[in-house]
């Protein structure tokens, strides 16, 4: 292939680009004409014609020697090229750019019909420009073509009326039928482009026209033929719509001006009701038009004319050949054509549509996209639903196998060749001879899909595995299989309960509990091992004896027990690696020798005034691209300012209003002081600019940037409010703190409950895979991460949550609102937050900061410290915290590290319910896994509690009511121990529901 390309780019100097002898039109400049064609473009020629007898499929190659033979005049071999390129490549419309490195490469369909049309003498040579004009018609819509194309026939037709006495009538090219039938297809294929189908149509209702006034007198048939063309025509939103109106206005008075009133009245409603479809169309228009015909402006209009209450075929047929002339290399947009002319009614004449086009349409597909398994898939449907004969079928395949960007990619080819043992499968009898067609076939496609690798999802060999388990009645050939694809599958549960279905339907429970013991040992490798544990359980319960049923589950929670420890420590490892990257160090002069001021309440002793500025241990982040290295690397580094600046003074954020420091808040982590000097540079020279990471669990960075003006400072106010990635925008303003004070919690600034990075999807197949899906959303914007969970539509369906790197990227993915995929319509929506705080975290994210925030609140004893209040405190655990203003005042100091806190692990709640610890008891309390909350105070209380408990409590108050709380606990019972004791507690009315 290198060297394929290093004679493309040698020969790409004596080709056709745009500065090397071609003008715009593709017409040779002729300064730069020679009497024939030079040695070198000889050598050049023939150096192609032989890469291409080598290998056809070269895009490049083709180009590039149909632009050299134009250059050197030979005209028959450039047929010859124009010819052979089109048996694997369809033809734009006019000139079109391909770069592919420095090379320029240049075809036009029109260049070559103008190249016949100015060569076509006899008949047949215009005969033959007519079947060009065909072939160019159905590769792609282009109005450009069919206006030439009907010009070009309009243009015989009239030479030959001119001639006709002299002419023998069958060598007229195009007559009054032909004529009128290329009328009628251009109308068909056009007619219902908005912004440009009257090019086509005006044409043709001229020529009707012309046609009638020459009658003396009109033909009554005539003039009802042109009257129901107009009459049509006003019921199809077009450009141009009054203009149509005002000349069946006048046509009505002209041939049937008594009827003038009656008709003109129907004609006005039907033309409201157009005027009505056209508005309605208009802003999709413009979008298009505006966005320079984009696949998002596509996908929203036929989202819009796909919903069942508008849908019109042949409205929707001509904007998808609209969007795949624009988008023909785009697999997607053709799977969505031919599935939407296959969900069609074909027996409706409305419709109008043959067959034969279905199948021309789902050739086109493969034409453009013949890497897409998914379009050679249905185009092998196709043609059997057209009882298509087996040899033509069986050379499409063979047809297939010779693309090389299909076998470069096994997971499409693996769609093909599924589609292709398919057919086998449903054409091919069932008795032995049929059975070894079948084998033979399956054994071919194995052998071509391991050539290239096989299919990394083995989805073939499943299919083959059925095949051989069911029909062909062959279990050892389904096993053998499977052991050759089972470490591919290892990680997927789904694949483990496929075996073990497989084994119980060729009635070998000893085999299948063979697999779920092997499963138990590698569960930590295994996506949702629950899901295996719980089908094994059920397995013994339908199958298995008691031994058998004790064997699953004492392994099944033994394998649960390994893999929630892995669990944990992975969410530990991860938690590491999540902590923030400063982390305090000794200050650089001894405590002992420095005389603070006496602090105020619990507030923690400042001595910023007294010394020079906190150096902070920064762990140093990994190089890019150099991988995973030792971590530990450690810098000083001093909190003030960077390198650059300008003095080594420490920043002044003392108490008070700094009119040349600006207090900046709201931007994401990846913010760095260079990327703040620069956008605050902007408005004058920045001294200092100082960063600071959050505390641990409260992820809101904010930094202090010092003008050295208080003018400047003023001027970078204009920066509040910019969009840098978070979602509330940046938030910039002068550093005071003295004019907030110290704010309650409840001072903070609003969080928005509305994303604005993240969408929110429902109505996915629970079945759905999240590359597809992310496929889809890649053609609106690229995904930062897409979520999905699973569930039943009982249970609410199957969602996802996307995330995006910027709020544009966001905007541009909403237009999914409404699209179908996969057979269910698409809600998509920003994404609302019933807590905003744990916007764009991980569900990972989202529970550990829970789970901090309730051992806070434990920590805490239930409340907050009266003697000091706790929005007082500093806490420095692992990071140097300059605080904000919304929350703290700006002066707060620095505290002493807090000892780590001891990582917690807990069972995850993909758990099954036989997984769940048991019960414990506690002082008197039977305390449950799930205990409920208190509706009042928020405490956890007991699902029970001991009856005697309260009795005792009240006989030692006597009379007055009156006991103490020692006494009460003293009489308290022990809680049962057991099942049994509890349930004779219980009967005897000992324990009863609390009702606190």
């Amino acid at each position: 292939m290198a060297d394929e390309d290093k004679n493309i780019n040698d020969i790409d100097n004596l080709s056709g680009s745009e500065d090397d002898g071609l003008d715009m039109d593709g017409i040779e400049d002729d300064s730069g004409a020679q009497d024939g064609p030079s040695s070198e473009t000889i050598e050049a020629i023939a150096t192609l014609q032989t890469m291409l007898k080598e290998n056809p499929n070269q895009y490049e190659a083709h180009t590039q020697l149909i632009a050299l033979l134009k250059s050197a005049d030979l005209f028959e071999e450039l047929c010859e090229a124009r010819e052979s390129m089109n048996k694997i490549y369809p033809l734009s419309e006019g000139k079109e750019s391909r770069r592919r490195e420095i090379i320029v490469f240049t075809y036009l369909w029109m260049d070559w019909i103008n190249d016949q049309v100015n060569m076509a003498t006899s008949e047949d040579e215009k005969r033959h420009v007519l079947s060009l004009y065909e072939r160019a018609t159905t590769e792609y819509l282009s109005i450009k073509i069919w206006k030439s194309y009907v010009d070009y026939a309009l243009q015989e037709y009239n030479e030959a009326k001119e001639y006709q006495d002299a002419q023998d009538e069958r060598d007229i090219v195009v007559n009054a039928q032909e004529l009128t039938k290329i009328f009628k297809r251009a109308d068909k294929w056009t007619g219902y482009h908005i912004l440009e189908s009257h090019t086509i149509w005006n044409v043709w209702i001229d020529f009707e026209l012309e046609t009638l006034a020459a009658q003396d007198p009109a033909s009554p048939e005539d003039v009802k033929r042109v009257k129901k063309m107009f009459l049509d025509r006003i019921a199809i939103p077009h450009v141009g719509l009054d203009e149509t109106f005002s000349a069946l206005s006048s046509f009505i008075t002209k041939y049937e001006p008594e009827e003038y009133e009656k008709f003109m009245e129907n004609f006005s409603k039907i033309n409201a009701a157009t005027r009505k479809l056209f508005t309605e169309r208009e802003v999709y228009e413009q979008g298009l038009v505006a966005s320079g015909n984009s696949m998002e402006a596509f996908t929203s209009y036929l989202n819009y004319e796909m919903r069942p209450e508008r849908r019109h075929f042949a409205r929707t047929r001509t904007l998808f050949e609209r969007a795949v002339a624009v988008h023909c290399l785009v697999p997607s947009v053709w799977t969505d054509y031919v599935t939407f002319l296959m969900s069609m009614n074909t027996q409706k004449a409305g419709y109008d549509l043959d067959p034969r086009e279905v199948l021309t349409i789902a050739e086109r597909s493969t034409r453009n996209c013949p890497w897409s398994g998914d379009l050679w898939e249905t185009r092998f449907l196709l043609m059997e639903l057209y009882h298509k004969p087996e040899e033509e079928v069986n050379a499409l395949f063979a047809g297939a196998l010779g693309d090389s960007t299909l076998l470069a990619s096994p997971q499409e080819l693996s769609k093909l060749l599924q589609a292709r043992c398919s057919y086998v499968v449903r054409s091919e009898t069932k008795d032995e001879h049929g059975k070894t067609k079948i084998r033979a076939a399956f054994e071919h496609a194995g052998a071509v899909l391991d050539s290239v690798g096989g299919d990394p999802y083995c989805k073939f060999e499943q299919f083959w595995i059925e095949i051989e388990a069911g029909l062909l009645e062959n279990g050892e050939n389904a096993r053998a299989l499977w052991t050759k694809i089972e470490n591919k599958l290892k990680a997927s549960s789904e694949s483990w309960l496929a075996r073990v279905a497989l084994e119980k339907r060729l009635g070998s429970p000893k085999q299948a509990r063979q697999i779920f013991a092997k499963a138990c040992n590698v569960a930590k490798q295994i996506d949702w091992p629950e899901k295996i544990f719980e089908a094994w359980l059920l397995f013994e319960r339908e199958h298995g004896t008691v031994s058998e049923y004790k064997e699953a589950l004492t392994r099944s929670r033994a394998a649960m027990k390994t893999v929630e420890l892995f669990r944990a420590e992975a969410a530990l490892s991860n938690a590491y690696m999540d902590q923030s990257t400063y982390a305090v160090a000794e200050p650089t002069v001894p405590v002992e020798e420095l005389t603070p001021t006496p602090p105020t309440k619990k507030r923690k002793v400042s001595f910023q005034d007294e010394v020079e500025p906190t150096k902070v241990a920064k762990v140093e982040p990994n190089p890019k691209g150099k991988g995973k290295e030792k971590a530990g690397v450690v810098a000083e580094q001093t909190l003030v300012q960077s390198e650059t600046s300008h003095s080594r003074k420490p920043l002044d954020i003392s108490a008070g209003r700094h009119e040349d420091t600006l207090f900046v808040v709201n931007f994401k982590d990846d913010m760095t002081a260079v990327k703040l000097k620069e956008m605050f540079g902007e408005y004058g020279t920045v001294l200092r600019c100082t960063m600071a990471a959050p505390k641990q669990g409260k992820p809101r960075y904010f930094a202090f940037v010092q003008m050295s003006k208080p003018e400047e400072a003023n001027a970078a106010l204009a920066l509040n409010g910019r969009d840098v990635g978070h979602r509330l925008g940046l938030q910039v303003k002068i550093s005071d703190t003295n004019q907030a004070g110290r704010a309650p919690p409840s001072a903070k600034p609003p969080l928005p409950t509305e994303s604005r990075h993240e969408l929110h999807m429902n109505g996915l197949n629970i079945d759905v895979k999240d590359e597809d899906l992310r496929k889809l959303v890649s053609l609106y914007a690229e995904p930062e991460h897409v979520y999905v969970q699973r569930q039943t539509d009982v249970k609410g369906g199957t969602w996802a949550n996307i995330k995006f790197h910027t709020e544009t990227d966001a905007d541009a993915a909403v237009a999914m609102n409404g699209l179908s995929f996969q057979g269910k319509t698409l809600e998509v929506k920003r994404r609302v937050f019933k807590n905003p705080e744990y916007e764009g975290l991980t569900r990972t994210e989202i529970r550990k900061l829970k789970a901090k925030k309730s051992a806070e609140r434990r920590g805490q004893g239930g409340g907050p410290d009266k003697e000091g209040d706790k929005d007082h405190d500093v806490e420095m655990s692992e990071s140097v915290t300059v605080s904000s203003s919304s929350a703290k005042s700006e002066s707060d100091a620095f505290a002493e590290p807090s000892p780590p806190k001891k990582p917690m692990t807990k069972l995850t709640a993909m758990a099954p319910r036989s997984m769940q610890p048991r019960s414990t008891t506690q002082a008197g309390k039977v305390i449950r896994a799930r205990p409920q909350r208190s509706a009042g105070t928020g405490t956890i209380q007991g699902a029970f509690k001991a009856a005697s408990t309260t009795s005792v409590g009240s006989s030692s108050g006597g009379a007055g009511g009156s006991a103490s709380g020692e006494s009460a606990e003293a009489a308290a019972p022990v809680a049962p121990k057991s099942n049994a004791e509890f349930r004779a507690l219980m009967l005897s009315g000992g324990l009863k529901k609390s009702h606190q």
